[in-house]
């Protein structure tokens, strides 16, 4: 197994200047996550919504947080704008926030709201939320600083609607990509983040199903799990990489609601 210290040199990164987070190896840096969620691969198995669960978990989650005609929602990391549809959908008034300015621009070519913007710096007023919803873009950021914009902006009673991958074994592996799993936790940990910005949880859920599903597509897709990664990374011991952290961290499928107290 790799590990920090005996991955090759061949496959280490010497620029950290794009990589802030802490925690992760230099060779992380290697593919950036735009790349990574741009990548042909990823976007031809999750589809519009880029993400494990698509429009079924939204669904869900959206059923969840209980009538939306005329709520103020964020999509926090939207993506390509494909639960803002949904949002809108329901009668909610949406935005979208994202890093990826080649997703931002698909969805305002498909009539969305969005804007280029730090979860952990959200351009918004206090107390100006109904619903916050974060689908797999938590684990991609500073998150307790997250969790604690997102606690801000929400007004009291105010609903956040998470959903991301944690790790059901050892926390992360060493992932040598920025993805959604690489700075996945325990649930538990999850839990005393949410209710440490502040939140009382409603409700939680096991997903991982949904998970399995998209690991078998893309085994269909690319012959094996190995396949699918060495075809994102175009590298065989990044793809070696990214299988044995999977093997030690069992990644699940969570989806969690919780209100601003």
């Amino acid at each position: 197994m790799w590990n920090c210290r005996s991955v090759p040199s061949a496959v280490r990164c010497t620029s950290t200047k794009s990589w802030p987070w802490a925690g992760f190896s230099k060779w992380s840096s290697c593919l950036r996550t735009n790349e990574l969620y741009a990548s042909p691969p990823v976007r031809k198995s999750l589809g519009p919504a880029l993400r494990p669960g698509g429009e079924k978990l939204t669904r869900i989650m959206l059923d969840l947080a209980g009538p939306l005609q005329g709520a103020v929602a964020l999509d926090a990391g939207c993506g390509c704008g494909a639960s803002l549809a949904l949002l809108r959908e329901r009668g909610a008034r949406a935005v979208g926030l994202d890093l990826n300015a080649v997703f931002l621009r698909e969805a305002r070519n498909e009539g969305m709201r969005v804007a280029l913007a730090d979860l952990a710096d959200l351009p918004l007023p206090s107390a100006c939320l109904d619903l916050i919803l974060c689908e797999c873009a938590w684990n991609l950021t500073d998150k307790e600083r997250v969790l604690t914009e997102f606690y801000r902006v929400l007004r009291p009673g105010g609903t956040l609607a998470l959903a991301d991958i944690y790790a059901r074994g050892c926390r992360t592996g060493d992932w040598p990509v920025r993805c959604c799993f690489a700075q996945a936790t325990d649930l538990q940990t999850v839990l005393e983040q949410v209710t440490g910005a502040g939140f009382e949880i409603d409700v939680v859920e096991e997903h991982t199903e949904m998970l399995k599903k998209t690991a078998a597509d893309f085994v269909f897709r690319h012959g094996s799990l190995h396949g699918f990664w060495q075809a994102v990374t175009g590298d065989p011991l990044l793809a070696q990489m990214a299988c044995d952290a999977s093997r030690v961290s069992k990644p699940g499928l969570f989806l969690l609601m919780a209100h601003a107290g």
